[in-house]
């Protein structure tokens, strides 16, 4: 504590302010040591991003001790991000210090926000299941901190990357009611611009616009001209998937005002604007504008991905230029030399594609088509797979099918259609008490919760090459099968329980008493594989004893348990110390069966 205000109350000070729009931070002592109000000042700066004066303010506070210092580091970290520009090894150092942070701070309100800083670092660097458990984290160690709608914003944001759109929506709806109470016009802003763009790439740009035309007609005389350039953006966007000139027309005026405003302001927001703009003004046939805006863009948007984003958009709203092909082959040179992948590469990567095809080269089209879909499934980014899978079936619709087998079975698809008996792990998960949720939700927050625990498991089935077979109701049942089948099964059955269980944590963080409660089974041993069914309906089933033990050990776990034998994890060098083995009563044995259960944390 410092003269006059503890940590946790500085903190409050900081975010009130910000919420409040305020340029600088209310509600201090008069006594308060200036170095502590400079690093106070130094915080709203950052989130104003105004980082010339936030860099002078952070030099004058390097005298501080703690708990200031821990908090003052904190804010470094921050502002490091914003100059990273992608660059890879400063992220890397920024998490490593990041996550020494939190290990010098065990009580600190400073320990909180720090978990939020690395879920966000974490769902930049595309790996949003390391983001959700630190963000979880972060959620339940924030309290009723101005700052707790900003981190479930984040949540959201990791669910999207999950392809879990049926928790993104849940918490990003909630997301907005928490910053509504709080009367955070800034923070709904930010929020509703990313349910808009989540929404227009779901393939609802109606639904996006209604979202944008309420938070602008609400909240659009309390908020900075920036931030109403990016909702005016995301407006744009959306009707650029739409037909309809006249509205185009509309809010291309208002973008337009919006810039006006913004004067010769230099920043991101800006930057995005020009390039959506450029986009509107070739439908409405204003090519020379458009260039120049691109050419705006261009200056302003720096980071590689964002410059194959922009040469993107060169070449699709350009057709006629003389240069077209020369401009064809530098972005492919561009491509050939990203790491992350970014919205820029995939939609630069299809565009090669239908280039190839345009020039008859239908092997290299397919063969440049299989090398995107082995980068976007990297990402599972719901949207990329799905322009991906549509490429597909426009070129070759029964390799878009094959493809998808293969990505969860590890296997060519052609293996997939035989009847056939070997040594598999099977896996059976199933929510914990089902029969009553279903009998106090209504029919769509059922099957909204069904939906969510399996969107949840695509991406750790693909991760471990598990193949669902059957989706039972409330209850999943799959397979893994060839080499290493046994520890790969364990593991993708202890990952999807700990998977649903931080959703579960969330969702409780939120007020819900219904939480996504699983437990699992895991059994290996022969299994009968073949597939059933006729062209009206086709299933693959996984028959025998192995099978059926699997859903009886299911049967006996705890919400949040795995459920084997213990030479199958014996087998795998698994080790839980807090693991309990009890023997149980199972149909079909003699004897008791010893069984391993696994608690997941």
């Amino acid at each position: 504590m410092s003269e006059g205000i503890a940590l946790d109350n500085w903190w409050r000070c900081i975010e009130e302010s910000v919420i409040r729009g305020e340029s600088k931070p209310q509600g201090l002592p008069d006594s308060l040591d200036p170095l502590i109000v400079d690093l106070a000042q130094a915080a709203v700066c950052l989130v104003r991003m105004d980082l010339e004066p936030m860099s002078d303010l952070l030099k004058k506070t390097e005298g501080l001790t703690e708990p200031w210092v821990s908090a003052r580091t904190l804010i470094d970290l921050r502002s490091r991000l914003f100059l990273a520009r992608g660059d890879k090894s400063i992220l890397e150092l920024i998490r490593d210090q990041a996550q020494q942070l939190v290990g010098a701070n065990p009580d600190s309100p400073t320990k909180a926000r720090t978990h939020h800083f690395l879920g966000t670092l974490h769902v930049q660097a595309n790996q949003p299941g390391l983001a959700l458990s630190e963000l979880t984290l972060a959620l339940e160690l924030i309290g009723d901190a101005p700052c707790r709608p900003w981190i479930l914003d984040t949540i959201s944001r990791a669910y999207l990357y999950l392809g879990a759109r049926a928790e993104w929506r849940r918490s990003l709806k909630k997301t907005i009611v928490d910053k509504d109470r709080e009367d955070d016009h800034l923070g709904i802003a930010i929020s509703s611009g990313s349910l808009a763009l989540a929404e227009i790439q779901s393939g609802q740009p109606q639904e996006a616009l209604n979202v944008l035309k309420e938070t602008l007609d609400r909240r659009g005389q309390h908020l900075e001209p920036l931030t109403r350039l990016r909702l005016f953006t995301f407006c744009l966007q959306a009707l650029l998937e739409m037909d309809d000139p006249e509205q185009l027309s509309k809010y291309l005026s208002h973008l337009e005002e919006c810039l006006a405003e913004c004067g010769q302001e230099k920043v991101a927001p800006v930057g995005f604007a020009r390039m959506i703009r450029a986009r509107a003004l070739t439908r409405a046939g204003f090519q020379k504008q458009a260039i120049v805006d691109l050419n705006l863009a261009s200056d302003l948007l720096k980071q590689p991905e964002l410059q194959l984003l922009i040469n993107y958009w060169r070449v699709v709203l350009f057709p006629e230029d003389q240069k077209l092909q020369e401009k064809i082959m530098a972005l492919d040179l561009e491509v050939s030399e990203q790491d992350k992948v970014t919205e820029g590469e995939v939609l630069a990567r299809l565009l090669l594609v239908q280039n190839d095809l345009d020039q008859g080269q239908r092997e290299a089209a397919i063969a440049r088509l299989d090398e995107t879909y082995g980068r976007v499934v990297e990402t599972n980014q719901p949207h990329w797979i799905e322009l991906v899978d549509e490429a597909y079936r426009g070129v070759d619709p029964a390799r878009q099918a094959a493809k998808s087998i293969e990505r969860f079975s590890g296997r060519p698809a052609e293996q997939m259609s035989l009847t056939t008996t070997e040594d598999a792990t099977i896996i059976f998960a199933d929510l914990a008490g089902f029969t009553q949720r279903s009998t106090e939700l209504s029919a769509e927050e059922v099957m909204e919760t069904v939906r969510s625990v399996f969107e949840l498991a695509v991406p750790l089935l693909a991760l471990h090459q598990v193949r669902p077979l059957q989706h039972l109701g409330d209850g999943l049942l799959a397979a893994c099968q060839g080499e290493n089948h046994e520890a790969r099964g364990l593991q993708f059955a202890i990952d999807l329980v700990q998977r649903t269980s931080l959703a579960s944590r969330v969702r409780r963080q939120m007020g819900e008493s219904w939480g996504l409660d699983l437990r699992a089974g895991v059994n290996s041993g022969p299994v009968v594989f073949g597939m059933l069914g006729s062209s009206f309906k086709q299933e693959w089933l996984a028959i025998g004893k192995t099978t059926n033990l699997a859903a009886r050990l299911q049967s006996k776990g705890e919400i949040g348990e795995v459920v084997t034998l213990p030479e199958i994890a014996a087998r795998v060098g698994f080790e839980a110390p807090d693991a309990i083995l009890k023997p149980y009563e199972m149909k079909g044995f003699s004897e008791p069966v010893p069984v391993l259960r696994i608690p997941v944390e």
